[in-house]
């Protein structure tokens, strides 16, 4: 399992989904804390694919992408949670919602700079 070097990926996840706002996929919020711990481990994976983190789960010199970041982040959950094709819309709105919280999170340890 891919690892960020720093981050404890279940208060990460615990942070997030007490922070997220979940009016927009109200829908998903009982499986919440599963589906937040699957994005921070699927953020990390992405990190370690984009090169952005290397093998000892440091930073890098890889290139971020965000389009290509969501499109990860949809594909694990997909994998990972199952739903029908009219459902994925849902799962792109806790996305929306997960990336700018898990970068907060990030930015109060002091494991991501602006």
């Amino acid at each position: 399992m891919n690892q960020m070097l720093g981050l404890d990926p279940a208060e990460c996840a615990e942070y997030i989904f007490r922070h997220l706002d979940w009016r927009r996929c109200s829908a998903l919020k009982a499986d919440g804390k599963q589906l937040c711990a699957a994005l921070v481990q699927a953020q990390i994976d992405y990190l370690h694919s984009c090169g952005a983190l290397d093998e000892n789960g440091d930073t890098s010199e890889g290139e971020y992408d965000e389009d290509d970041a969501v499109e990860f982040l949809l594909d694990a959950l997909l994998q990972a949670f199952p739903v029908p094709a009219e459902r994925e819309m849902l799962y792109c709105t806790l996305i929306d919602a997960f990336l700018p919280a898990m970068d907060d999170y990030l930015l109060s340890q002091g494991l991501m700079s602006l």
